[in-house]
């Protein structure tokens, strides 16, 4: 079985690997860039929601956060990659902050406190008359003109972006790689029991406040990687990336991949990314549209596309298994 889980793997990296040798380059690659990137906050959102359980709506904060903090000191002459390190750590310190201030809260609270933590970010970043703040986050014009990353001379928005293309492909390798070892270690076995009985979690000696917090800290750290990699490969960032527009995306894409499932979340990204983007001219239309996938998924497939299609699959192998047994 592990050997099938890897080679159906390895079928779908081959062939993002090889893609921008065999296929003429242009919005697809950006659209590709895009989709790697918000996998990555799939999945480590879906960390959040799926297998710890807390109803968190503010990873537009270190998403933010690590964008911002790697194009002011990119602007400032800091080395692009030494920035969106920087960026990651500010982006995980804006998710401990969070968790310390809002540990003791639960279900609806935790939803609408992490709502307003969103709007009163949202803010902060417009602000045009407090110096400090205007000066670092531009108010609502935003960083403009960030320069590119440059290496032995080769600028990487050249020839369609592709070196950002395999980069954030490479971040995304990693990211999982992370993510399947935190939740494979103590840590993950500590998040679904918070999720499924917080108290008697408590009662068997599990740190509830540590695992909290490392699981807000890992999951911003990582938002916060997609929020700098993508200002670098736009060249600019502004307060628009903290519309509800993108929580409703990233909110779906967990959903219709299944929380709780480790690649859901990336297959939700493939399909709501270009589905978002073809939607971006209809305005109202593409909320509604969204609105109805989830609506539609929740109904149907409530645990998503990817749970059920392993739910399946667990049913064929026992039914064989048995079918083999009673043999």
């Amino acid at each position: 079985m592990r050997l099938i889980s890897l080679g159906l793997l390895a079928v779908p990296l081959v062939a993002l690997l090889a893609y921008p040798l065999v296929a003429e380059q242009g919005y697809l690659t950006y659209v590709l860039v895009l989709i790697l990137s918000y996998s990555i906050i799939a999945l480590y959102y879906n960390m959040l929601l799926g297998y710890l359980g807390i109803p968190f709506l503010a990873p537009l904060v270190p998403y933010a956060v690590g964008g911002y903090t790697v194009g002011y000191l990119t602007l400032n002459g800091w080395n692009p990659f030494a920035g969106l390190l920087v960026g990651c750590i500010f982006a995980a310190g804006s998710g401990f902050a969070f968790s310390l201030l809002s540990m003791r809260l639960r279900g609806l609270y935790m939803a609408l406190y992490s709502l307003v933590f969103t709007l009163f970010f949202q803010n902060l970043i417009t602000r045009q008359d407090i110096r400090p703040l205007f000066d670092i986050f531009v108010g609502g014009i935003g960083q403009n003109n960030i320069p590119d990353i440059t290496l032995g001379g080769f600028q990487w928005r050249l020839f369609d972006g592709v070196a950002y293309y395999y980069f954030a492909l490479a971040m995304l390798v990693v990211s999982a790689i992370v993510l399947k070892k935190v939740l494979d270690s103590r840590f993950g076995i500590a998040f679904k029991g918070v999720r499924d009985a917080e108290v008697y979690a408590a009662s068997l000696g599990i740190g509830i406040f540590r695992v909290k917090i490392v699981a807000f800290a890992v999951s911003s750290f990582f938002i916060g990687l997609a929020g700098g990699l993508l200002t670098l490969f736009y060249g600019a960032i502004g307060a628009t990336i903290l519309d509800t527009s993108n929580m409703l995306l990233f909110f779906s894409m967990v959903v219709l991949g299944g929380l709780g499932t480790f690649f859901g979340p990336v297959a939700g990204a493939f399909v709501m990314v270009p589905l978002n983007n073809y939607l971006t001219e209809y305005h109202a239309w593409r909320f509604l549209a969204q609105g109805l996938a989830v609506l539609l998924v929740v109904l149907i497939f409530p645990e998503g596309v990817v749970g059920r299609l392993q739910r399946f699959v667990r049913g064929r192998m026992m039914r064989s298994s048995t079918g083999s047994a009673g043999v």
